[in-house]
């Protein structure tokens, strides 16, 4: 066999390998593998002679006998031991501290790492080599590798490239997984992504391609391109080291490269770097893992807690730009990550109300980042568990009563309910039953109520997003006075079942916080909550347009220009304008809609007669260019010139021709086949309830227009009424509204005294009938009632009204009811068996004579 080895070296030195006694001694060592060991042992010898004697040639055709030896004969038995002598030929190359020996060693171990061995190696152990290559991919123009330093970087890389791939396909090769040699592998990767162009800019990730997962490098020749530049041959190396961790090893990996981000200071914004290498971890790794690379981050953000806000702020930005691809595999710990990241956002507004932050901007720009970092988050998640992000977001805004609320709670409410917003915008609404329950829409009817205007903005914004299926917000947004609604381009669709019954039972709370939010409207920045008022009421009249619902807004309209009418408020004429303005829009928007042309007659009568009148403000006929507000343009506060000395600013109850009449608006609902006898019934808002302590206006509610049996609003306009006066069907398509005081009370049974009709005569039946409502005169009946039932509960002893209305009306007891339906049905029953034959008796009901006993 050293003759063999000996004649493959040629007489001349510039001859290169004898090709015709390679082959002589492959077949020999392939014929004998007993000799496989000793013929390495002898290469690896004549290699280290010429190598002291630096005989470079001879070197080189030694290095390669053995890498053909070693692909020839991977399936020998003698394998390993030959692979011992190849690896202390490869570590005596890369011992010698010359450039072209170290590439020509890491060729040959890359060679190496691609066969495949039958049987491992117990007593291998690769820390030389990782410890050298490492040492590689830090080479700098300044040490022994001048100008080509960066393809001893090359060689670093693929060198430690082979020591995973050798590492990684068998499990009882050494474990490189460990923190020691992670801790050297992954900041060399590192290291050479970050390296600037030779142009000197910063880091772009535009100039890497994109590459598989697959490790093809048996053939040499094709790392020309791709592998030229360290940083293109690091995204590599840094996608397949993660692509072949297990969930086990991913913590090995994770911690140095937030360590390397940490010292380096990558996190700085824009933190591009920080991105493209956590992007390319999330995109190696095994989708059902992704969420473990969020949840370190998540911690490295807690550790990093006192840190700069730019520090925090580049933690957050790679948090929102990779959570979108984990996708739904953070499902495992879905509240645990969203909490943590609330906590955050708690903790940073502490800690910018605490007077201790030094640069308030950048712990802002902190809080937008943790806010996208959530948005994207519900982005990526399936839209039940959107909902859920909601809810846990509503619960953990602080109190909303003003009286108990702390000096940071505004704040916080204002940074939360911007987070909400961001969430909902990711929500996409089916039915509104399923997202608005009655939680979570309590809570955003105070929250469009509280002292804070952009909370209440927000708020607003928030039910825009949720109620819009059909995306008609955004040209409802600064809605207009549109003579042909046809123009906006909107979606309108048929209200379904089951949000006409989410409808009933809560169109008037939904009402009563639209009037309140008109009331409290900011002055400062009026036009923008008056749109967006707007705007919620437009979206409920296309979403939920059905009848009852489109009557509740008209009412609510009627009401809003009653209020700018109030003298006893404190509006300025700004204000009061812009109310009517808005009425106008949402009356001249829904009259179209439902294509009722009286209506629409009417809108446009009361318009033209306001534009001719000439007032300050609601001319809503002004040309685009003529009004002040470019994105508005008939925005409430558009001038039509100067006012003349003397004339009104706004409109007063006298101006009948320039108001929308409650008569003549029921008149056309009535005529198109809908039920106007609720517009007629007054708002249910105590006027006199306004106090003003220098922080808002507060408004009350007037307890006495809800129903005193179970302490709730009908917003139907239906009274309940006795069970023998209806036919008791327990398939009612109706929800009770939700009672304020929580009475058990909720069901058809509640009694009410049902109007008195005294109609001797058909005659007398139809002037009741054609009567027309006069609700002055209604309201005179009603406090003589109420006075009567007043005098009769302070003259009259108690136990005595209770037997006298006990015997005037049994029906108000429910057994005693039921029973008596049960005995007019047995009553029925026997009427119906007159004349029939009898059945005949049961055996156990016949009566034996007495002595049988």
């Amino acid at each position: 066999y050293r003759r063999l080895v000996d004649s493959i070296y040629p007489r001349a030195v510039t001859d290169g390998l004898l090709h015709s006694n390679m082959q002589k001694l492959t077949f020999y060592a392939i014929s004998h593998p007993e000799k496989l060991e000793r013929i390495g042992e002898y290469l690896v010898m004549r290699m280290v002679r010429d190598l002291s004697r630096q005989r470079p040639v001879q070197v080189k055709i030694a290095v390669e006998a053995m890498d053909q030896l070693l692909q020839a004969c991977h399936s020998s038995p003698s394998l390993p031991q030959f692979s011992e002598n190849h690896l202390r030929m490869v570590q005596r190359l890369l011992e010698s501290n010359n450039a072209k020996m170290e590439q020509l060693a890491t060729d040959s171990f890359v060679t190496f790492s691609n066969i495949e061995e039958s049987s491992p190696s117990y007593h291998r152990q690769y820390d030389f080599f990782i410890d050298k290559f490492s040492q590689m991919c830090h080479a700098n123009p300044q040490a022994a590798y001048g100008e080509d330093f960066r393809l001893a970087r090359c060689a670093g890389l693929r060198g430690l490239r082979g020591v995973v791939w050798k590492s990684v396909t068998d499990d009882l090769h050494p474990n490189i997984w460990e923190q020691q040699h992670m801790d050297k592998i992954v900041p060399s990767i590192l290291f050479n992504l970050q390296e600037p162009d030779d142009n000197g800019k910063v880091f772009s990730s535009s100039h890497i391609p994109k590459f598989d997962n697959t490790f093809a490098d048996t053939n040499q020749s094709h790392r020309g391109d791709d592998e030229a530049t360290p940083k293109v041959l690091s995204d590599r190396c840094l996608r397949e080291l993660m692509g072949k961790a297990s969930f086990g090893s991913l913590r090995a990996v994770i911690e140095p490269v937030l360590k390397h981000m940490d010292l380096h200071k990558r996190w700085s914004p824009p933190p591009s770097f920080a991105i493209h290498v956590f992007r390319a971890i999330i995109y190696s790794i095994q989708s059902q893992n992704s969420y473990f690379v969020i949840q370190e981050l998540i911690n490295h953000l807690d550790s990093m807690c006192s840190a700069d806000a730019s520090t925090r702020i580049g933690i957050a930005t790679v948090l929102s730009s990779i959570v979108s691809i984990a996708g739904t595999s953070i499902g495992p710990l879905l509240l645990s990550i969203f909490n943590s990241l609330l906590k955050h956002l708690r903790t940073s507004v502490d800690f910018e109300r605490s007077g201790k932050c030094s640069d308030q901007p950048a712990e802002k720009m902190y809080q937008e980042a943790l806010i996208n970092a959530m948005g994207d988050f519900a982005n990526a998640l399936p839209d039940y568990q959107k909902v859920e992000m909601m809810m846990f977001t509503v619960g953990n805004i602080p109190n909303l009563d003003e009286r108990k609320s702390k000096q940071g709670d505004e704040f916080l409410q204002h940074v939360l309910v911007k987070t909400l917003l961001k969430v909902a915008t990711k929500y996409r609404t089916a039915y509104l039953a399923t997202v608005f329950t009655d939680s979570f829409l309590d809570t955003l009817l105070l929250l469009a109520l509280v002292r804070d205007p952009q909370v209440r903005l927000a708020t607003q914004q928030i039910f825009h997003t949720l109620l819009d299926r059909h995306d008609n917000a955004a040209n409802l947004v600064h809605l207009g006075y549109e003579l042909d609604v046809s123009d906006v381009q909107l979606t309108v669709e048929k209200c379904s079942r089951a949000d006409q019954m989410f409808m009933r039972k809560h169109i008037g709370e939904i009402t009563y916080m639209l009037w309140r939010a008109v009331a409290v409207a900011d002055e400062k920045d009026l036009n923008t909550h008056i749109d967006a008022i707007l705007c919620t009421m437009s979206l409920l009249c296309i979403e939920v347009g059905f009848d009852e619902s489109l009557v509740e807004l008209f009412r609510l309209s009627l009401a809003l220009q009653q209020l700018a009418l109030d003298s006893k408020l404190n509006f300025n004429d700004a204000k009061r304008n812009a109310i009517h303005n808005m009425v106008a829009k949402y009356m001249n928007l829904s009259a179209q809609l439902i294509a009722n042309p009286s209506l629409c007659q009417q809108v446009q009568h009361v318009v033209a007669c306001r534009a001719q009148r000439g007032i300050p403000g609601l001319n809503l006929l002004l040309n685009e260019k003529v009004s002040p507000m470019n994105d508005d343009p008939l925005s409430s506060t558009a001038i039509n010139g100067s006012a003349p000395n003397g004339a009104p600013k706004t409109l007063t109850e006298d101006d009948h021709n320039l108001l929308f009449s409650v008569e003549d608006v029921a008149e056309s609902l009535k005529a198109s086949g809908k039920d106007a006898s609720r517009l007629f019934v007054p708002f249910s808002i105590n006027m006199n309830g306004r106090k003003n302590d220098g922080s808002g206006d507060q408004w009350q509610n007037d307890e006495q227009n809800f129903d005193s049996t179970d302490g709730r609003e009908s917003p139907d306009g239906y009274k309940t009424v006795g069970i023998d006066d209806v036919s008791v069907d327990m398939s009612v398509d109706w929800t009770p509204p939700i009672s304020r005081k929580q009475s058990r009370r909720n069901t058809i049974f509640s009694i009410v005294n049902p109007p008195k009709l005294n109609a001797a005569t058909v005659d007398d039946l139809k002037a009741y009938a054609n009567a027309t409502y006069d609700p002055i005169e209604e309201d005179r009946k009603e406090k003589e009632l109420t006075g009567s039932i007043l005098s009769e509960i302070r003259n009259t002893d108690f136990e005595e009204r209770v037997n006298t209305n006990e015997s005037l009306n049994e029906r108000s007891d429910l057994s005693k009811s039921i029973a008596r339906l049960l005995v007019r049905n047995g009553e029925t029953t026997r009427v119906r068996d007159i004349g029939r034959p009898t059945k005949p008796k049961n055996v156990f009901e016949i009566e034996l004579p007495s002595f049988a006993y």
